[in-house]
């Protein structure tokens, strides 16, 4: 099986060596490597155009393509020779058998797209926590309805082509609504947990807050509905709703209640994801309410920007 993988990059010389070795080292060998450029400032380019001299027979193109990672991925499948085309993200770091175990997926499921899996690289204990609100782990997935993230997924030219490519108008969660068309189109799926790339976690509580925000806008303005998301206003305004009408009245009561509300909310977001770290669960309180009001706000302003 002949694959092409397609990776866009931005601003990325600390992890774009990790990359191209990662791709280096795969057991199945890439027929071609398009990495497409959105104008990076600092080395990446440079790096990749060394790591080109160091590895001449490597099949790596370097393209450049000013735009957003849809823009950037639309430009280099289109450039693809094969029919098979995998697709990872700066950022991550393939295993040596990630495209060896999603060419088996596909031959095995007679699949035209195929979901790759992921596990996290934490370096820090804030990033560990960070985990369980970015990934899907692995004993929440149901490899029924497990729809691919271009972290990880492999997928036919054609089933790209009809279903129109990735939305060149969303900046995040983009992959998610190529995946929801490509599921409405009635392709053919096929699950590989065992095709894994190793993802970096987001490192600071405000790139956290904005990229939840910015998945909740992208989704949103992209017509997807999660019902997760829904659930979360419901929990603030049955909240706001009993303050106001049986609280409000009297202000001893009501702080009571919130610092009632407020321990039972933190200890629910340790009991659910304290299982997946070994320690250092204190960070998930904190996690949980950032999560909730970047979804909420995110959800607002894309609704009002669709």
């Amino acid at each position: 099986m002949k694959i092409s993988v397609i990776v866009t990059v931005l601003n990325e010389s600390e992890m774009i060596g990790v990359l191209l070795l990662g791709l280096l080292s795969q057991t199945h060998q890439p027929s071609e490597v398009i990495i497409v450029d959105a104008g990076s400032t600092d080395a990446t380019v440079q790096l990749i155009k060394v790591f080109q001299k160091k590895h001449p027979r490597f099949p790596l193109k370097l393209v450049v393509k000013e735009g957003n990672r849809s823009v950037g991925r639309n430009f280099g499948i289109k450039l693809a020779k094969n029919e098979w085309i995998a697709i990872t993200d700066a950022g991550c770091m393939p295993h040596a058998d990630w495209l060896e175990k999603l060419a088996q997926a596909a031959t095995q499921d007679q699949a035209e797209v195929v979901a790759g899996y992921y596990d996290a690289a934490p370096e820090t204990a804030f990033q560990a926590a960070v985990v369980p609100y970015m990934l899907v782990m692995p004993d929440r997935v149901n490899p029924a309805h497990f729809l691919p993230a271009t972290r990880s997924m492999m997928l036919k030219k054609k089933a790209w082509q009809v279903v129109g490519g990735f939305d060149e108008s969303l900046t995040l969660s983009e992959d998610y609504d190529f995946a929801h068309r490509l599921e409405q189109a009635q392709f053919k799926f096929a699950f590989a947990q065992e095709a894994k790339v190793a993802w970096w976690p987001i490192e600071t509580i405000k790139d956290f807050y904005q990229t939840v925000m910015g998945m909740a806008q992208s989704d949103a303005r992209a017509g997807i509905t999660r019902i997760k998301s829904y659930l979360i206003f419901c929990r603030y305004l049955i909240f706001l709703f009993l303050t106001i009408v049986f609280f409000c009245p009297h202000w001893l009561l009501s702080v009571a209640f919130t610092v009632a509300c407020t321990g039972i909310y933190s200890f629910w977001a340790m009991w659910k994801n304290a299982q997946y770290l070994d320690k250092n669960w204190y960070y998930l309180p904190a996690l949980q309410i950032v999560s909730d009001f970047g979804v909420m706000m995110g959800t607002i302003k894309g609704k009002f920007t669709r």
